[in-house]
């Protein structure tokens, strides 16, 4: 996955945080990432990022800028993870204008393996830990697909064999009506106790046919995608590296 951190986790906050929450955020990454305390070859590139984080968020017309950025970039990933169809080239050049200041967490991870301060086992486990949550939300994100695409066509199917079977269907509810108003509705269902169970399954499964559409829909949504690797993604490889807000 080629998760990145953008601005609001390169300071460690919240999309929707305040000034002076940025400004103690700066604040406390540049103890950490400041050439003149970092002496690793990444430092003044880091600071640097972190320095532009700062002029953008704490910038009205900036930030508001990098907030569209960040959603047009969001749509733009889901349409390639669903295969649609991409943005417009103007759109895709207007998005580019923050590409560059983006730390990948690839990018990230590399250089805590070389410059993180901690023994080599605890570099060793943090390596496995990001294997295993990267391969696990490759699992997870297969399964989702799998799932919308059998719901969308179980749907589909349903639908198909009930159009097929729909004149089969009006007789048999014909004859049922005709059963009820001869005999009444009691009589009818106590004399044939399967007749209602059939009733209900086939009733169950047509509507069954439209529920799994939106579900479909929804597995595939933006607002998925982007918990699944903005938020479970991102967060397990803080975890796993020890990155801290």
């Amino acid at each position: 996955m080629n998760s990145t951190f953008n601005y609001y986790e390169l300071l460690g906050v919240k999309e929707n945080a305040s000034k002076e929450e940025i400004k103690l955020a700066y604040k406390k990454q540049m103890k950490k990432w400041h050439p003149d305390i970092n002496k690793s070859d990444d430092a003044i590139g880091m600071s640097a990022k972190i320095n532009e984080a700062k002029e953008v968020l704490l910038d009205d017309e900036k930030r508001k800028d990098y907030d569209e950025y960040l959603k047009k970039k969001i749509d733009e990933n889901y349409n390639r993870y669903t295969q649609r169809k991409a943005y417009t080239q103007n759109k895709e050049q207007e998005s580019n204008k923050y590409e560059d200041k983006k730390v990948t967490k690839w990018q990230y991870f590399n250089d805590f393996l070389k410059h993180a301060n901690i023994p080599t086992y605890k570099k060793v486990f943090s390596f496995i830990g990001v294997m295993l949550e990267t391969l696990l939300c490759f699992i997870i994100k297969c399964l989702l697909i799998v799932i919308a695409y059998v719901a969308f066509y179980v749907s589909y199917f349903i639908r198909l064999i009930y159009s097929f079977l729909s004149p089969i269907f009006g007789i048999l509810g014909l004859l049922l009506v005709g059963m009820c108003l001869t005999n009444g509705v009691k009589e009818t269902f106590n004399d044939n106790p399967g007749m209602l169970t059939a009733v209900i399954v086939l009733t169950l499964i047509y509507v069954l046919s439209f529920i799994l559409p939106s579900l479909s829909g929804i597995i595939l949504s933006p607002k998925t995608f982007d918990i699944l690797y903005n938020k479970i993604d991102i967060t397990l490889f803080k975890k796993c590296v020890g990155y801290r807000d």
